[in-house]
């Protein structure tokens, strides 16, 4: 995400992308994977954001439904508060450059999320921890290909990334489809080997300072097609001033209690 968050999220000259490092595309007509996927990255969260959102989580035992409010300021800090239901408000995640963190309102607790479980469920959903604030990177954490496909008729750009040896992910492959012009997300498929293990799309794609960005994603695991988890976006705002002490435990609390 969401990222944002930047949630999330979500997930391109056959080159590679290997922490940071980044061969020259070798077919004529590719971009190279290094600027499609730091546009994927940086999509939601740009130099800052704020964002309301609403998620919505189908399971088979049934429906809920959360009032979210988040924020980001550069790569590295993110925060999400719930805000409804009454019963969950204040509850938070927090990213900063020491990890990430959930705070409890009622025990007034931080409590630090190793990094295996990053691709846990974050609050029932079917987004992972590593969705909604994410941990890993796909520019500097993943090797990437790409090429050119046509689908329902139109011209789309296949990424393909695998995650480098140690990525806390439980992916093996993570293939997202994007517009061939402005590179939009429209698709991303998680594998664990050839097996589809959960999909994202993405669309209600709208123009947002400069970026064609989608404001809705449904996450639709695979071995329950009865179930998904869908975030809309009901308010985006990007290279908004952030303040950096929000990122703070005493920062987390005022905005918690809010």
């Amino acid at each position: 995400m969401v990222t944002w968050t930047r949630t999330l999220g979500l997930a391109a000259a056959v080159a590679g992308v290997a922490a940071g490092r980044v061969e020259e595309a070798a077919a004529q007509g590719l971009p190279s994977v290094r600027e499609v996927v730091d546009h994927l990255d940086d999509l939601y969260r740009s130099k800052s954001s704020h964002t309301i959102m609403t998620m919505t989580v189908v399971r088979r035992r049934g429906t809920r439904t959360l009032t979210l409010e988040g924020w980001s300021r550069g790569t590295d800090q993110a925060l999400v508060v719930i805000r409804a239901p009454a019963r969950e408000a204040g509850t938070a995640t927090l990213r900063t450059d020491d990890g990430l963190w959930n705070y409890a309102p009622r025990a007034d607790r931080l409590i630090r999320i190793p990094p295996g479980l990053l691709a846990e469920s974050w609050m029932g959903s079917h987004f992972t921890n590593d969705d909604l604030l994410r941990e890993t990177s796909y520019l500097s954490d993943h090797t990437g290909t790409a090429q050119w496909i046509t689908e329902d008729g139109r011209r789309l750009l296949q990424v393909t990334l695998i995650p480098d040896p140690g990525t806390p992910v439980v992916y093996t492959r993570l293939v997202f489809l994007v517009d061939a012009d402005g590179w939009t997300p429209r698709r991303a498929e998680y594998y664990d080997q050839e097996t589809l293990t959960r999909s994202m799309t993405f669309d209600r794609v709208e123009t947002i300072s400069g970026k064609r960005i989608p404001l809705r994603l449904v996450v639709q695991p695979a071995a329950h097609p009865e179930e998904h988890t869908e975030v809309v976006y009901d308010r985006l705002q990007l290279d908004v001033p952030v303040a950096a002490d929000l990122f703070t435990r005493r920062g987390l609390r005022r905005v918690a209690v809010e």
